[in-house]
């Protein structure tokens, strides 16, 4: 990517704008989201519900969103707008010239750009403008697989922008060298769950149910995750450990929320094991809850981009021991044997069979751990202290 190259370009268009001194009557919004899509991803979750609370407590917000799918659209609030810029192909100009024109007529006092691909829309389409917007970059990227030079580009287009939130110090460590200035200017925001909406008791009858319906017995033990069926999601491990602890006799399932582009090749690999009876693709679900409910124990076999995961906070609200990998901010959410466990991903394979089935035959540790998360969810990660870190940002509050 020939950044100055874009950015000269960039420049050249801005300038020929006559409509830079135009400003919108509507009331000015005091945060601009800018997401990639408003899909179901954790991200996009996460500040669908974020925008939504803002809103409640009498900020003003707005969401633009480079491409669909707008999945979430329905869950908004009415007062919520979304703004659609319409990308295309991998690089638009149209797109960030939509951006630029919507900065220029509401007048946003905050920007905060939803991961590194937007910050890059961001940091260009305020280059030029008629005010200065506070600009803030929310990194939720904890691994780099891309050639390093990348990763470099986006260390210099987050240093443009006054402030970076990051999902824990894990990730804040990955991007930047401590005190340095782009550390100081860089705050941790963990993520937050609603205690009251991820409760066992209101989803209990409906995980029942669920169970019930996939034909698992009641004293089975039931593994299972919440994610898009993406390479990074590793749910291939997931596979295999059920395939050991099947041949251990353990009477265990797997079941798996979510859809993607790799489900009909874990089909297929669940059937080249023979255990298509112990393992249930569900597909995307609306409501998590029940899902949750119905399991024993929450599974997050990810090798990459989890930073604080939004899933393992619900499991853990709901009150179910969780199994981390140790990428992102896993330690920093659970202390490993209190909670869950922590694994590094190189290790889940031989591991996790271990892990299952001992939980599978004490029921009173796994009860213990789900009650310690449950405590950890509410008192450490509310949903009212992460809306609290982002109206902070907008006043200026990082540290």
């Amino acid at each position: 990517m020939n950044t100055p190259a874009m950015a000269d370009t960039t420049l050249t268009a801005l300038r020929s704008s006559k409509a830079d001194t135009q400003v919108s009557t509507a009331t000015r919004p005091d945060a601009l989201f800018v997401l990639s899509t408003l899909g179901v991803g954790g991200s996009e979750r996460k500040i669908a519900r974020l925008a939504n609370r803002l809103r409640e407590e009498g900020v003003h917000v707005t969401l633009a969103c480079l491409n669909g799918p707008f999945t979430l659209e329905p869950t908004m609030r009415r007062d919520v707008p979304l703004r659609k810029l319409d990308r295309k192909g991998k690089f638009s100009f149209g797109a960030l010239w939509r951006l630029r024109r919507l900065l220029v007529e509401e007048r946003p006092a905050t920007v905060l750009a939803v991961n590194l691909y937007q910050a890059l829309y961001v940091a260009l389409a305020t280059l030029i403008l008629p005010y200065r917007p506070r600009t803030v970059a929310l990194v939720n990227t904890s691994t780099f697989r891309g050639h390093p030079l990348f990763k470099r580009l986006y260390q210099w287009v987050l240093k443009r922008f006054d402030v970076t939130v990051h999902g824990s110090q894990a990730q804040r460590q990955f991007w930047f060298r401590a005190h340095c200035t782009a550390w100081r200017n860089s705050t941790v925001v963990y993520n937050g769950v609603d205690s009251e909406h991820f409760e066992l008791t209101s989803a209990f009858e409906a995980g029942k149910r669920l169970r019930a319906s996939l034909g698992i017995k009641p004293d089975s033990l039931v593994a299972g995750t919440v994610s898009m069926c993406r390479p990074e999601k590793n749910q291939q491990v997931l596979l295999t450990a059920l395939h050991r602890l099947r041949a251990a006799r353990v009477d265990a399932h797997l079941v798996i929320a979510g859809d993607g582009p790799l489900r009909g090749e874990l089909e297929r690999h669940a059937r080249a094991l023979a255990i298509s009876d112990r393992v249930h693709f569900i597909g995307a679900v609306d409501d998590v809850r029940p899902v949750l409910a119905a399991l024993d124990v929450f599974l997050l076999p990810s090798t990459a981009v989890e930073s604080f995961s939004n899933a393992a906070l619900e499991a853990m609200s709901m009150g179910r021991p969780v199994i981390l990998s140790d990428i992102g901010g896993a330690r920093e959410m659970i202390t490993d044997g209190v909670e869950g466990y922590v694994v590094s991903p190189t290790e889940l394979a031989a591991r996790l069979p271990a892990m299952i089935a001992a939980l599978y035959s004490d029921r009173r540790k796994r009860q213990q751990m789900g009650a310690a998360a449950r405590v950890r969810a509410v008192n450490c990660f509310s949903l009212a202290a992460m809306v609290a870190g982002y109206r902070g940002l907008f006043h200026g509050e990082a540290q």
